[in-house]
């Protein structure tokens, strides 16, 4: 995957967690709103409005960990 890192939005907070039912891959999320607890995964998995839940996992998506957030 050598070159294919690409720059992400950092101005919202990335969290490791997962999406929807799928509890074995664990995805960078962007908090959109903490309030409501609003997470999207950086790799687009998961429904627009679908379940996500913060986990004190090391991220395993191939997708997300190509993505630079730092």
């Amino acid at each position: 995957m050598k070159g294919t890192r690409r720059k992400a939005d950092n101005s919202k907070r990335i969290v490791a967690g997962t999406v929807g039912d799928d509890v074995l891959i664990v995805h960078k999320l962007k908090v959109l709103d903490e309030e409501m607890k609003i997470r999207r995964a950086i790799c687009g998995a998961g429904k627009p409005n679908g379940e996500t839940d913060e986990w004190a996992r090391a991220v395993n998506c191939r997708a997300c960990l190509a993505v630079v957030t730092e």
